[in-house]
Order: structure tokens, then sequence, then C-alpha cells
């Protein structure tokens, strides 16, 4: 009895020893094989790196072209800095609408790994005397046409010397008017980017000098007030006419402010329109080429030159110079 007791006793034991050792040695492969895959994802976990960007810009006047070099991206926003509108592809191409002016251009790109921001500095130059005059470039062509204001400040006429003193007459800006010549309001002077030019006679005839007229034998209307102007009719826009910007240039012309003497006068560092086949800007006349002191997207002012000499006097030589505004037409 005490013998079965002490097998029985020890047989318990044994199967308690087993059945625990079971128990352990499940639990130990349960955790293996947990830590195992443990390891195993974390080994295979991506490690997502911070977006790297670097852009550059291509300035063509108000046009800009962007370029980006990321790494780590899956999103981009361009803010271009004038509070336009966010872009969000790769190399966009955006059009400013003010010139001459500093835009701070921030790029961000959004990844897996966080986002980068990188800002850079573009700068818009100021519009060119063509993209003034003409309203377009060689690559954007357009055309803008101007007319003579009668709402001008004022009319002057002034003797062609060095620095156009003395004045010879001031009147009010419509004066032309008022001497029978209003249609020299009407008509206008097409410039187009591609360096050509049109003038529209909308009021039948020109603008022009009347000493011009007489002597190459164009109908007019006579000498406006004794002023030596004139508006000659008809008159048909020239073939081919044809202009160009000079800028900063020293320009030498002869003239004759007392009708009697000529000599040459020199006026540096300005910005001239000179034309060719029989273009000209304002009025019709010996000379030509005039000076353009001042040129905005609507206005400009321009000293063009008159000869009002009639033979046996110089001729063909400006003695005078008319100050005049011109506005563009909308």
């Amino acid at each position: 009895m005490v013998f079965y007791h002490f097998i029985l006793h020890l047989s318990t034991k044994s199967y308690e020893i087993n059945f625990k050792s079971f128990f352990m040695k499940k639990y130990f492969r349960l955790a293996s094989l947990f830590f195992v895959g443990l390891i195993f994802v974390v080994a295979c976990k991506k490690e997502y790196q911070l977006p790297t960007v670097t852009f550059t810009s291509k300035v063509e006047g108000s046009v800009v072209t962007f370029a980006a070099v990321v790494t780590n991206d899956s999103k981009y926003e361009w803010d271009f800095g004038d509070g336009s509108y966010i872009s969000t592809i790769h190399t966009p191409v955006h059009t400013y609408s003010e010139f001459g002016k500093d835009f701070n251009v921030t790029l961000t790109i959004k990844g897996p790994g966080g986002q980068t921001t990188v800002t850079n500095k573009v700068t818009i130059p100021p519009k060119t005397k063509l993209q003034l005059l003409t309203g377009g470039t060689a690559a954007s062509p357009s055309s803008r046409q101007w007319r003579i204001s009668a709402s001008a400040p004022a009319f002057v006429i002034a003797f062609a010397t060095a620095d156009f003193t003395p004045v010879y007459k001031t009147y009010p800006g419509g004066i032309l008017a008022a001497v029978g010549l209003g249609a020299v309001y009407g008509d206008t002077f097409e410039f187009k980017s591609d360096g050509t030019m049109t003038i529209h006679p909308n009021g039948g005839g020109i603008f022009a000098g009347y000493v011009y007229c007489a002597l190459h034998g164009i109908p007019n209307a006579g000498n406006a007030g004794g002023s030596g102007l004139t508006y000659a009719t008809p008159f048909t826009s020239p073939a081919g006419a044809a202009f160009q910007i000079n800028e900063a240039k020293t320009f030498t012309l002869t003239t004759s402010p007392d009708g009697a003497h000529a000599g040459d006068v020199t006026y540096s560092n300005v910005t001239t329109l000179s034309f060719t086949n029989g273009g000209f800007l304002g009025i019709m006349d010996s000379t030509n080429e005039c000076i353009v002191e001042q040129l905005t997207d609507s206005q400009m002012f321009a000293d063009v030159f008159v000869s009002a000499v009639p033979p046996p006097g110089q001729v063909g030589k400006p003695n005078f110079v008319l100050r005049l505004y011109f506005e563009v037409v909308q």
C-alpha cells in the first residue's frame, strides 16, 4: 500500500513536471516566434527621409518658367508670391502682372517623410520701351495706337535750340480744335512690336507743317491761325513704314531757330524714335526723328520738330519744336 502510494505520488509528480515542461516549451516557442516576427517587421519597415528641394527660374519679360530638382516627393505646392494661386505641377510657367518688382517664390515639397520648403527671389524687370510703346515684344507680338491728346495740360511751341528755349507760344491743350484742326485729335499712330507701324487718318488727312505741304504740293486746310500748321488731306498711310527706338542716343540735328542761320544742335543721352519708309509721329514734316521725353503705359511726351521757314530762308531746317502729349487709344 505504501509502495503503491509512493509510486502514485511519484507518477503524479512526474506528470506534473512533464505537463509544466510541455507548456513552458510551448510558451517559449510562441514567444520566440513573436520576437522573430517583430524583428522581421522592424527590419522590413522603410525609413522615410525628408524631401530635398532646389529650384531655378527663367525670366522672360513678365513670364517665368520654374524648374525643380527634388527627392522623396509626392506633392508640389508653388506660391509665386503675388497672391495669385497655388500651383501643384512640377514645372509651372507663371505670368506676373506687375513689372519692375521682386517676388518671393516658395516651393513646398511634401512626402512620406515630411515636408521641406525653400524660398527664392524672382525679379521682374521694368517694361522695355518697346513694351510700353507697342504693348508687346518680338516674342509676344502686339500693337498699340497713340493719338495727340486733346486734354493735354498745354500745347507748347518752342524754338529748336539745345534746351528748347525760349518758348514761342503756350496754348491750352485742345487749341487745335479752336483753329479748325480738330480732326488731328482723331488720327492715330499704331506701333507694332515687330517694328512696323500704321498711320490711321481717321479724319481723312493728317497733321502737317504748312510750309512742308506747300513745298511738296500737298493739298491742305491752310495755314491755321498763321501758326505754320495745317491738316493735309487726303492722306494714305505709307506702305512699309517702320520705326526704331534709340535709347541713350547722342542726337545731332541741324536747326535754324531764327530761320536765317543754320547750325548743329546736339541732344545728349536722349531716347528718340526714328522712322523709315514714310513713317513719323504726330506731324508730317521735314524731320521725322523725334525725342521721347516720357513714356508710360498710357502717356507719351515727345518733342517733334517742324520747319515753318519759307524760301529763301533755311528751308527744311526745323526752327520750332512742338512739345506734344500723346495718349493711348483704349
